[in-house]
């Protein structure tokens, strides 16, 4: 059975080249140039995964003094997921149920970036304090006047499923005799499933343990 898409996935590397290599020996499709995201040091190139969805290959850009924005990718042995983005139409009623759970979060937060023929996107994110090595998603919601960068993204992947294992913790704390705990044999982990040229495949991100409210 198919997930609703999300906006985009995030997929992490410490090379955008060995990135994009590995994306199209997995899919059959060479993703295109994204472009740089100013002051997060960051560039990327995209694929499309079906209507108003992409897959982001993210790296760091030599072309900027500061990784600013998702530093773990400079390290990693190999690609991974670090994010992913749910589409939003009220980012203000986003931030509204997140605190009510008692989710730290950033946002509403404007962003931005140049593609390679000129086009200025932009757009609005909440942003979790901590997204769990990326199993937790982030809000989007893209300007009215901005394109959506699935439009000219190369390639024709389609977005499957998604499956999660573990449990995290998503709430605030039940009362004042509830302390935090980790449960490192029941790993967490998010797992996409995308179907591309030779058939489907799985990107996942980081494993973490688990969490749970214990007295």
């Amino acid at each position: 059975m198919e997930s609703i898409p999300p906006d985009h996935i995030i997929l992490g590397c410490r090379d955008l080249d060995e990135g994009i290599a590995y994306a199209e020996q997995l899919s059959g499709y060479r993703a295109a140039m994204g472009g740089s995201h100013p002051g997060r040091g960051t560039r990327n190139a995209l694929l499309n995964l079906g209507m108003r969805s992409y897959l982001e290959i993210l790296a760091p850009d030599a072309e900027q003094r500061e990784l600013a924005w998702h530093r773990e990718i400079a390290t990693l042995e190999e690609p991974l997921i670090v994010g992913w983005a749910v589409p939003a139409t009220d980012l203000e009623h986003v931030a509204a149920a997140l605190r009510k759970k008692g989710m730290a979060y950033t946002g509403p937060k404007p962003g931005s970036r140049t593609k390679p023929n000129g086009e200025l996107l932009r757009w609005e994110a909440v942003v979790l304090e901590d997204d769990k090595a990326g199993i937790l998603p982030f809000y989007i919601k893209w300007a009215r006047d901005s394109g959506h960068p699935s439009s000219d993204a190369p390639g024709a992947c389609l977005f499957r499923s998604s499956r999660r294992t573990g449990k995290l913790i998503e709430e605030a704390v039940p009362g004042p005799a509830f302390h935090r705990i980790t449960l490192p044999d029941c790993p967490a982990q998010l797992t996409f499933v995308i179907a591309g040229l030779y058939g489907e495949f799985e990107l996942k991100t980081k494993a973490v343990a688990s969490e749970a409210w214990s007295k």
